[in-house]
């Protein structure tokens, strides 16, 4: 996974095409399967979903971060799955990977 950055809020590289964006915090325990998860179906869906990551820092002041509250990604671990710069979906929580696999399937089938 890429990983994202503060300045990538207000570049294009969301205006176009399939990504899904995954919120995690250091030292969440939920996070570390989803993200494991997240990183295996990646390979199935190469050059069809690009997938980025953000990794808050400073856990105990999460409500503060801005890329954070930008995306409204509360509860962590959060994943957006965006098509064309539009939020098609959202997963809170650690999910099974077959759930991140139907959506990332269904964010593709989106017209």
């Amino acid at each position: 996974m890429k990983k994202f950055k503060k300045s990538d809020i207000n570049s294009k590289i969301f205006n176009k095409g399939n990504k899904i964006l995954f919120f995690e915090a250091d030292g969440i325990c939920p996070c570390i399967p989803a993200k494991n998860d997240l990183e295996d179906i990646e390979k199935s869906f190469q050059g069809e979903i690009e997938f980025y990551e953000y990794t808050a820092k400073k856990v105990k002041e999460i409500n503060k971060d801005e890329i954070i509250t930008h995306f409204e990604a509360l509860p962590l671990p959060t994943t957006l799955f965006i098509k064309d710069g539009k939020i098609i979906d959202r997963l809170v929580g650690d999910n099974s990977k077959s759930t991140y696999r139907n959506y990332a399937n269904k964010l593709l089938d989106e017209k």
